[in-house]
C-alpha cells in the first residue's frame, strides 16, 4: 500500500476549505481519481504557520468501519507530510480530521509528486449570463482571486463571459471588464444553450482559438464559486484520462462559505420519457455522512451545465450544442458525449452552490422543459408510437387544467403547437416565443408563502369520489370545474397528491412546505373549456404530422450543431443561417480541418505554457546547475550603500550572485556577476529594457517574471512558490531549483536557494546593509522615491519611481530560517558586508576571505574567517 516517502516539491490536488469542516467536500474522492485519472499516489500534507495542529487521515469505504491510516502532528511553524498512498490499493474516500490549538493557522492539502499526464492543459471557463450582473461580477472576481492565489496555474485557466443581455456589439450588460485573463462577448439573447454554444465556438473555432485551449468548462451564472473549486478542477484536468468529462455536484445555497446540510443533485439518469423527469442522483444526502456518498450510484448519464468540463477534442468530434435556448441542452449534449464514448465523472470533492430552484420556479420553465424534451426524443427516433406520445402529452395538459394551473396548461398547448412547426420555425420565432411566454405567466410562479393563505386546508390524499356516479361527473367536469364549489384548499407539493385532491377548490394554493414558497390559482371554467377544445384539435393533428416532423428534426441537427451555424448564431450583425451554405463535400472538408486544428492544440498549449511557465528546457538547465560548484564558496550581493566598486573588482574570478539594478555600476568596472536574478514585479516593470539587454551572465528568474521578462538564450526560469500568507513567520527553503524557489520577501533569500542548489558550502553576503530610509509618499501600496539614499548608486531610485519598502522583521525571519536550514546541511553563511545592521549571520572580514584561495574552505581550517 505504501511507497517511499515523497521528495520536496509537490503538485497540490486539493486544499481543505475550513468552512466546510469534515464534510464531504473536504474528502478526497479515491474512486473518481482512480477511475478517470492517471494519478497513482497521493499524500496528506500539514503546514502550520502559527500554533500547532494534528490531523488524522481517515479512510472511509462505505461498506465497513472507518480506519485511521495516519496522524500528522506539527508543533510550531513547519511542514509535515504523510507517507504516500497508492490509489489502486484503496477504495472510497480519504478524510482529514484536524485538531488545532487555539488560534492556530494552518493549511491541509492532498498532494502528489506524480507527473501529470496533461501538464499543459488550458481551460476556458465559460459563463453565460442574462442580466445577472451581480452574480457574474462576483464570480469573475473569484476567478481572478484564484489566479492570484494559485500562481502556478497562471496560463492554465481563462474566463469567458457571454453576455446575452447585451443591447449591441458594445452594449454589454454584465459589467465585467475584459483583460488578459478574461474575455467578454456581446451576444443576442439566445438562452443558455446559445450563450454556451457561442463560448465554445469562440474557444475552438473563433476569436479565442489561437489560445490553444484543451478544455472548456461551462458554468451557470447564478452560482456561488470559491477559488479552490477552480484549483481542484484544474488539478484534476491535468491528470484526466482521455474519454472523460468532469461534472460537479450541486448544493442549495445556505451561506456561500459554509457547507449545506444536504446535497441537491449529482447528475441525472436519462429515462427517455415524454415527461422530462429524469432520475436525479444523490438528492438530499447528509453532507456529514461521507459513507452515503461513497455508496451512492456514481454513474449518471448527464450533468447540469452549472459545471461541466469537457475536452475540445471531443467537441470537435461530436459537434457543438443544439440551440435549445434553455432546458435540455445539457441533457442532449451529455447523451451525445456518452454515445461517443466520453464518460461522465463527478467527484464529490467538487461542489457548486446554486440558488434554490424552488424559490425562482415559474411555469415558464415548463414550456422549454417539455418542448425541448420532445425535440430531443424526435432526434433520437423515440417518438415512433404516435398514439402513445399523443396520449401522454394530452394527459399532462388535462392534469394541469384539472388542478386549475391554466398557465402551465396553456404553455404545454403552445409548446406542442410550436413543436409541430419544426426546427427552423422555432429558431426564427425565438424572440416572439419568449415574449409570448412571459405574457402568459402572471400568477403561476413561486412567491414567499410561509403558510397556506387564508388558513386553506391542505388536502393531499383527500378521499376519492364517493360513488361511480360522482367519479364520472368529476371526469366530465374536468375535476369539478362546472360545479358550485367555493372552498380554498392547498396542496403540499413536497408530498404526493392526485388531481382529485383539489376537486372542491375554487382557489388552490400550491405550497412547498419545505421552502416556504408557492403560488395560488383560481378556478376559471371558461378558460378550462377553451383549453380542452384546443387540446382536442391538437390531438387530431399530432399523429399525422409526427413522421415528417421527426425526419425534419433529425435532418436539421447536423447543421444546427456545426461550426458554420455557430459562426453567426447570436452574433450582432449576423443573419440567422438555417440552411448550410456549403456542400456535403465542403462540410466534410471543414470538419476535417477542424479536427486537424484540434490535433494541433496540444502543441499550441505546450508552446503557450512554455511562454508563461517553466519549460522542459528550463528543468534540464536547472538539473545541469545542480551541484555544479560543489564544495566551493560564492558571494551573494546586496545593493546597499556599503557595496563598493573596488570590492567588485576584487571579485573577478569568484562565483557571484547579483540582482536588480546591479548593472548601474557596469560602466565603472569590468566585473560581471556569474548569476543574476529579479523577483520584484515593480523592478521588472520599471527596468525591463535594461534587464533584457544584460549579457555575459546566466539569468535565473522565478516564472512569475515571464510576463515581464520573456525568454532569451541566457534566461532560466524556476517555479515560483509563494506562501499562502506572506504575513506568517513560517518559511520554506528549497534545496532544489527544479522544485522551485520559495518566497522569503527578499531576492537575497532566493539567491541563497540558488547557491545551495549549485552545491556551494560557503556563502558570503556582501552589500547587505539591512537599513532603509522610507520616503513619506505612497501610492497604491508602493513607496514613491524622492531621491536615492538606500543603495550603492545615486541613480538607483529616481525621483517619482515606485518601489516596495522591505519589511525588516520579515527579512530577518527569512534570514534566520535560511541560516538554520543551511547549517543543518553543512552550508555556512557569513555576512562579509563592509557595514551591516543584520546580526543573523556571523560576520566575516571581506579582506581576509579574499586573501584566501577560492577553493580553500573555512570549514577545513576549523574557524570562521
Amino acid at each position: 500500500m505504501t511507497l517511499p516517502r515523497m521528495t520536496f516539491g509537490l503538485s497540490v490536488l486539493q486544499r481543505r476549505v475550513s468552512g466546510f469542516r469534515s464534510g464531504v467536500v473536504n474528502a478526497f474522492d479515491l474512486d473518481a481519481w482512480r477511475r478517470a485519472s492517471t494519478l497513482e499516489t497521493v499524500a496528506l500534507q500539514l503546514v502550520v504557520r502559527e500554533g500547532s495542529a494534528s490531523v488524522t487521515l481517515r479512510h472511509v469505504t462505505g461498506t465497513g468501519p472507518d480506519q485511521d491510516l495516519q496522524v500528522l502532528t506539527q508543533d510550531g511553524p513547519g511542514t509535515v507530510r504523510g507517507t504516500p498512498l497508492r490509489i489502486a490499493d484503496l477504495e472510497g474516500a480519504l478524510l482529514p480530521v484536524v485538531t488545532p490549538s487555539a488560534g492556530a493557522k494552518y493549511e491541509i492539502a492532498f498532494v502528489t509528486d506524480d507527473p501529470p499526464s496533461q501538464p499543459h492543459a488550458h481551460i476556458n471557463y465559460i459563463f453565460c449570463t442574462y442580466r445577472r450582473a451581480e452574480y457574474v461580477q462576483r464570480n469573475a472576481d473569484v476567478f481572478r482571486d484564484y489566479l492570484r492565489r494559485w500562481r502556478d496555474h497562471a496560463g492554465a485557466a481563462h474566463l469567458t463571459v457571454v453576455d446575452n443581455g447585451s443591447t449591441g456589439p458594445d452594449g454589454l450588460d454584465c459589467g465585467v471588464t475584459a483583460d488578459a485573463d478574461v474575455s467578454v462577448f456581446a451576444n443576442h439573447n439566445t438562452g443558455g444553450a446559445g450563450g454556451f454554444g457561442r463560448g465554445i465556438y469562440e474557444s475552438g473555432w473563433g476569436a479565442l482559438a489561437h489560445q490553444g485551449f484543451s478544455h472548456v468548462c461551462l458554468l451557470d451564472d447564478d452560482i456561488y464559486l470559491h477559488p479552490e473549486m477552480f484549483a481542484r478542477n484544474t488539478a484534476f484536468v491535468r491528470f484526466l484520462r482521455p474519454g472523460f468529462h468532469l461534472g460537479a455536484p450541486m448544493y442549495p445555497t445556505s451561506s456561500p462559505g459554509e457547507m449545506p446540510a444536504r446535497s441537491a443533485c449529482f447528475g441525472h439518469r436519462y429515462r427517455g420519457s415524454v415527461h422530462p423527469s429524469d432520475t436525479a442522483l444523490g438528492v438530499g444526502l447528509d453532507t456529514a455522512d461521507l459513507a452515503t456518498f461513497v455508496r451512492m450510484d456514481r454513474h449518471p448519464d448527464t450533468t447540469g451545465w452549472w459545471w461541466d468540463c469537457m475536452a475540445l477534442e471531443d467537441i470537435h468530434r461530436i459537434g457543438l450544442p443544439y440551440p435549445f435556448f434553455i432546458k435540455m441542452d445539457d441533457v442532449e449534449y451529455g447523451l451525445r458525449l456518452k454515445a461517443a464514448g466520453v464518460e461522465l465523472v463527478i467527484p464529490f470533492s467538487f461542489w457548486v452552490l446554486h440558488d434554490d430552484f424552488e424559490e425562482k420556479y415559474s411555469a415558464a420553465m415548463q414550456y422549454f422543459r417539455f418542448r425541448n424534451r420532445w425535440v430531443l426524443l424526435a432526434q433520437q427516433g423515440r417518438l415512433t408510437d404516435a398514439a402513445q406520445f399523443t396520449a401522454n402529452w394530452a394527459g399532462l395538459v388535462r392534469n394541469f387544467i384539472a388542478t386549475r394551473r391554466y398557465e402551465h396548461a396553456q404553455l404545454l398547448l403552445d409548446a406542442m403547437a410550436h413543436f409541430l412547426q419544426g426546427p427552423d420555425w422555432l429558431l426564427r420565432q425565438e424572440k416572439d416565443i419568449l415574449a409570448g411566454i412571459f405574457r402568459i405567466v402572471r400568477h403561476e410562479k413561486n412567491v414567499a408563502m410561509p403558510q397556506p393563505p387564508g388558513g386553506a386546508e391542505v388536502v393531499n390524499g383527500l378521499y376519492p369520489p364517493a360513488s361511480a356516479r360522482t367519479a364520472r361527473l368529476n371526469r366530465l367536469t374536468v375535476n369539478n370545474h362546472f360545479l358550485p364549489l367555493r372552498e380554498a384548499v392547498a396542496i403540499d407539493t413536497t408530498r404526493p397528491f392526485a388531481e382529485t385532491d383539489c376537486r372542491r377548490g375554487k382557489t388552490v394554493s400550491f405550497w412547498n412546505a419545505g421552502k416556504g414558497v408557492g403560488y395560488t390559482v383560481t378556478r376559471d371554467s371558461r378558460r378550462a373549456g377553451r383549453q380542452m377544445l384546443r387540446l382536442c384539435a391538437l390531438q387530431r393533428q399530432l399523429p399525422g404530422a409526427l413522421p415528417d416532423l421527426i425526419r425534419r428534426y433529425q435532418e436539421r441537427k447536423s447543421h444546427l450543431t456545426s461550426a458554420a451555424f455557430w459562426a453567426e448564431y447570436g452574433h450582432f450583425g449576423a443573419a440567422l443561417r438555417l440552411m448550410p451554405s456549403e456542400t456535403a463535400a465542403e462540410r466534410a472538408m471543414s470538419q476535417e480541418l477542424g479536427r486537424l486544428q484540434q490535433a494541433q492544440q496540444p502543441q499550441i498549449a505546450r508552446q503557450r505554457a512554455a511562454a508563461r511557465s517553466v519549460s522542459a528546457a528550463d528543468l534540464m538547465q536547472l538539473n545541469t546547475l545542480r551541484n555544479r560548484h560543489l564544495g566551493r564558496r560564492c558571494f551573494v550581493l546586496g545593493n546597499g550603500p556599503s557595496l563598493k566598486v573596488e570590492d567588485l573588482e576584487r571579485l573577478q574570478g569568484e562565483v557571484t550572485f547579483a540582482a536588480n539594478k546591479i548593472y548601474l555600476c557596469f560602466d565603472q568596472t569590468s566585473w560581471r556577476p556569474t548569476y543574476y536574478s529579479v523577483e520584484d514585479l515593480l523592478v521588472a516593470q520599471n527596468c525591463r529594457t535594461e534587464i533584457m539587454a544584460l549579457n555575459g551572465m546566466t539569468k535565473i528568474f522565478p516564472d512569475h517574471m515571464l510576463s515581464y521578462l520573456p525568454r532569451r538564450p541566457n534566461h532560466i526560469y524556476a517555479r515560483w512558490l509563494p506562501p499562502a500568507d506572506n504575513r506568517s513567520p513560517h518559511r520554506e527553503f528549497s534545496d532544489d531549483l527544479v522544485t522551485g524557489i520559495c518566497w522569503g520577501s527578499t531576492i537575497t533569500y532566493s539567491m541563497l536557494q540558488m547557491a545551495v542548489h549549485m552545491g556551494f558550502r560557503e556563502i558570503y553576503l556582501l552589500g547587505l546593509d539591512h537599513s532603509y530610509v522610507e520616503p513619506p509618499t505612497t501610492e497604491d501600496g508602493a513607496l514613491i522615491s524622492q531621491g536615492e539614499v538606500n543603495h550603492f548608486h545615486p541613480d538607483y531610485r529616481k525621483p517619482g519611481e515606485k518601489w516596495h519598502m522591505p519589511v525588516l522583521d520579515r527579512l530577518e525571519t527569512s534570514y534566520r530560517h535560511a541560516y538554520d536550514h543551511c547549517a543543518a546541511r553543512g552550508v555556512r553563511i557569513f555576512n562579509a558586508s563592509r557595514f551591516s545592521r543584520l546580526e543573523v549571520f556571523p560576520h566575516a572580514d571581506l579582506d581576509a576571505v579574499l586573501n584566501r584561495p577560492p577553493l580553500l574552505s573555512a570549514a577545513t581550517e576549523g574557524s570562521a574567517p
